[in-house]
């Protein structure tokens, strides 16, 4: 006879040392095993310990938008999702897996993340944008209301920004979200940054006064420059210093909720610089002669604690035109071939340049891809409704917003 003791402590070794290293995709299966496995797989505290296991690993994804000139009867409008192998080998064109695909996509514009296997995704332009939280591993999608700033008819389209984190005091998961407005007809931009917050938990948005100036050209980040609850982008404004630009890095606290401006690095204003997340920490990569073909030099600089930068190394990848797309790890760069949208991967330790594979991007022309490093999770979007709407979908999202 099995006693209570002994069944505990198995199902503890099919929890902690079996399930865990699953898959979400086998996970999802085994839930219909019977009821204490479907309960055990959506208790929070499983979900936990199975994106915490070290042997479901973070794994590299591209995202890529594009429009395909060659379906027919007319063009169509696509978001790709491939993942690709744990290492990337300089020299070896890696295989792919295509996890997602929605065509008929409408005014699709961004995707932030992930924060525990979950992205934001953003839709629209000017007044009239949507934001969607999306775990993909689930197929979960939530729909968040809409924010309406309160703008003057002459406004006109600026600039924007936002982030995305989580609140762990209050188990919250937030955006940040601002913008700025030129009065029509005029190059002037209005004296005032729209900024607005929004709580997941509460299922709202609030307005926030932040403490730097409309002049402030927050440019968005590579990566996602996100840490321990704090989102950073890099700004440069209008103040000169030894006829350079400063930049400064601007800081969001997600619990705190308030705004903190650091010392950048000290690149030249005239250069093209954005943050990244290099390993763990955060990054600057700048340079002058951004996408110059084969001779282009990239400076990488490294936030030693909070006020300190040091320029670690200058990258000089041997590709043609291209634009820089991001990074992994510590020393792969990602830039995307300007003529063709083709991605290469350049490894700074081999010296050497390697094609992630993606030929057929070459027909997804009119778009972007973001590489970004995933873990998939089965942690669900935590909102004050448990019952989605039929506008709960990503292809809703995609296709319809």
């Amino acid at each position: 006879m099995t006693s209570n003791t002994e069944s505990c402590s198995r199902e503890d070794i099919i929890a902690d040392h079996i399930l865990t290293r699953l898959s979400v995709k086998s996970l999802l299966r085994y839930k219909r095993v019977c009821k204490s496995w479907r309960d055990l797989i959506k208790s929070s505290s499983f979900i936990r310990k199975h994106f915490d296991n070290e042997s479901t690993g973070t794994r590299k994804i591209v995202v890529k938008f594009g429009v395909d000139y060659e379906t027919s009867p007319l063009p169509t409008r696509q978001v790709h999702l491939y993942l690709l192998p744990d290492n990337i080998i300089s020299g070896c064109v890696p295989t792919h897996q295509r996890i997602y695909y929605c065509d008929g996509v409408n005014d699709f514009r961004n995707m932030v993340g992930p924060i525990n296997g979950i992205f934001l995704l953003e839709n629209g332009h000017f007044l009239d944008v949507r934001f969607a939280w999306w775990n993909p591993a689930i197929k979960q999608c939530r729909v968040i209301p809409n924010i309406e700033f309160d703008v003057e008819e002459n406004f006109e389209d600026c600039c924007r920004s936002l982030g995305i984190g989580f609140d762990k005091t209050n188990q919250d998961y937030k955006i940040i979200y601002f913008r700025t407005f030129n009065i029509k007809f005029t190059s002037v931009v209005y004296p005032k940054i729209f900024t607005a917050l929004y709580s997941t938990k509460n299922d709202s948005w609030k307005f926030l006064e932040p403490n730097f100036s409309h002049e402030s050209q927050i440019s968005f980040s590579q990566n996602f420059t996100y840490q321990n609850g704090v989102y950073y982008w890099l700004a440069s404004s209008n103040v000169k210093r030894d006829k350079e630009n400063v930049y400064s890095v601007l800081a969001f606290d997600f619990e705190t909720e308030l705004f903190e401006i650091m010392p950048g690095p000290p690149i030249p204003g005239e250069y093209w610089a954005t943050l990244v997340l290099r390993g763990k920490s955060i990054a600057a990569i700048a340079s002058k002669d951004m996408s110059k073909a084969m001779t282009a030099e990239y400076d990488i600089w490294q936030r030693i604690g909070e006020n300190n930068w040091i320029k670690v190394y200058t990258v000089n990848p041997q590709i043609p035109f291209h634009m820089p797309n991001g990074m992994w790890e510590y020393d792969k760069y990602v830039y995307e071939l300007t003529q063709n949208y083709r991605l290469m991967c350049y490894d700074q330790n081999a010296k050497q340049a390697t094609s992630l594979g993606f030929d057929f991007f070459i027909r997804l022309l009119s778009g972007f891809a973001w590489p970004l490093d995933y873990k998939e999770s089965l942690f669900p979007i935590p909102l004050r409704t448990e019952n989605p709407t039929e506008k709960d979908t990503d292809e809703y999202f995609f296709r319809k917003y």
